[in-house]
């Protein structure tokens, strides 16, 4: 059956900004609509003949090499890419002139037939949605289950073979949030709150509200899953008519915890921790009925951070009625295969006893917080407890290092500030560890090799996005790997 919202682009005139996978594939499926394309990137054709080939044939209007102002002359409708900011002074002259300014995700949404689980958070997005998905998959409640959005896979692109009795989870990035407008998910998901993406969102308010999006439109019919524990999330709980779930690691006082919040807001739904002897379970559960789901130690990945990934995605299982068991088993046979979780906590190698592992995607605070919150304290084979060697530094998004004090104080033993953008975290972490600096990834990696002894880790966890030195976090993470590899031989 058709989607209602379907002929509405047929004949109109809609100007794309941004030829990235978003970009393409919105320009694609609009285009498929009857709508007249044109399409614009500040990139000129040469660096941007790979993704314009994908729409070889159609006859759209090409603005490359800078955002002319004739892209939006008679323009009925401009479609932003995540990537582009809204504050640019073209979009800023399409504002005055009225002209409607939508995100990819909002067209595609607005568009699609199946259900919708969107996920959104400063870290976790990805691990959350694949496990999420691999939920799902279990149940056997669904014709398909799909996975969308920041992930690599724009939603643009699944649209047309989407179906009611399909479901897609969508991992939403602020940058995809902050220009919707009526998007509505089945359940939205907000997994964490912390500073980042102040290069774009400017205040910390701003980039909240753009998070918020993903819950302000659900009513009473749809359901928000909200992280118990994390003060900023728990704001939203004033933002929404959805139905609350909630989820929290806080293992001491998690119970009463959630206990209070669930009698205050009337939420029988969720999932914690629990200690039984000597294991740290995963619980959820619905309508006072509680459900043994793993013992922590059990799950393939490692990390407090991947526990709190799991009990989100638990509750948006039990949500779906999936069975305990299945939830289980999925958690259980969960792995690192898809492309996603490249660059995210991977072990590269072991050379005389030291840990290599490439953490390039940790591109926030938080991010390197987790990865160092997963590293247990033990000793090396000179019995010390400070065995980290930490590769940090990048293109710094307004960054407040103040999270990470404690943990590089007891973890650390050598800070190895990669780049030329470092003065705020050498300020900031002066005193708590050994403080080298590195112009390259080989001067870092090296450094890190010839000071390193058994039982130490070699761990790229920049906390700063990629672009001061590269073009992005996968390309900063193989130049890691190469290095490294390198030494093994």
């Amino acid at each position: 059956m058709k989607h209602p919202n379907m002929d509405r682009y047929a004949g109109k005139r809609i100007t794309i900004f941004g030829a990235n996978r978003s970009g393409i594939a919105i320009a694609r499926l609009l285009f498929d609509l009857g709508a007249i394309i044109s399409l614009t990137d500040t990139r000129d054709s040469g660096a941007l003949s790979k993704e314009i080939s994908q729409l070889d044939g159609l006859p759209i209007q090409y603005y490359l090499g800078g955002h002319d102002e004739a892209c939006i002359a008679n323009a009925e409708l401009i479609v932003v890419s995540p990537g582009v900011p809204l504050d640019i002074p073209i979009l800023v002259e399409g504002k005055k002139r009225e002209i409607p300014i939508l995100g990819e995700l909002e067209i595609s949404a607005s568009l699609c037939q199946a259900r919708i689980v969107a996920i959104t958070g400063t870290k976790g997005k990805s691990t959350t949605t694949l496990m999420t998905a691999a939920i799902l998959e279990k149940s056997a409640l669904f014709s398909s289950v799909v996975v969308a959005g920041n992930i690599g896979v724009p939603l643009a692109s699944k649209v047309a073979t989407l179906a009611k009795n399909d479901i897609v989870v969508v991992e939403a990035s602020s940058f995809q949030l902050e220009s919707t407008y009526t998007f509505c998910p089945e359940v939205s998901v907000v997994l964490n709150f912390s500073r980042d993406h102040l290069d774009r969102h400017k205040t910390m308010e701003s980039y909240f509200n753009a998070k918020r999006k993903i819950c302000v439109n659900q009513t009473d019919t749809e359901w928000i899953i909200l992280n118990a524990s994390d003060p900023i999330v728990k704001r939203l709980n004033n933002d929404t008519d959805a139905k609350k779930a909630y989820f929290t690691d806080n293992l001491e006082n998690g119970e009463k915890e959630l206990s209070l919040i669930c009698q205050r807001l009337a939420s029988k739904t969720g999932a914690r921790l629990r200690s039984d002897a000597d294991n740290i379970g995963i619980y959820t559960y619905r309508d006072n009925q509680e459900h043994w789901i793993c013992n922590t130690a059990e799950m393939p990945l490692a990390g407090a951070h991947n526990v709190r990934n799991a009990l989100a995605s638990a509750v948006i299982g039990t949500i779906h009625d999936v069975n305990p068991s299945d939830i289980r088993n999925a958690i259980l046979e969960f792995n690192r295969t898809h492309p996603a979780l490249d660059h995210a906590f991977e072990n590269v190698s072991v050379i005389n006893g030291v840990d290599y592992i490439n953490d390039s995607k940790a591109t926030n605070v938080l991010a390197t917080y987790a990865a160092l919150e997963s590293i247990k304290v033990s000793t090396n084979l000179n019995g010390k407890t400070k065995r980290v060697i930490l590769i940090i530094g990048g293109f710094d998004k307004g960054n407040d290092y103040e999270a990470i004090i404690e943990l590089v104080y007891t973890k650390v033993k050598i800070l190895i500030l990669l780049g030329d953008h470092t003065h705020n975290i050498r300020k900031k972490l002066a005193g708590c560890a050994e403080i080298f600096h590195a112009a390259t990834m080989e001067a870092a990696v090296e450094f890190a090799h010839s000071h390193a002894t058994q039982g130490d880790i070699v761990l790229l966890s920049p906390a700063n996005a990629s672009f001061d030195m590269y073009t992005d976090y996968k390309e900063r993470g193989e130049d890691f790997k190469r290095v490294v590899k390198s030494l093994e031989t």
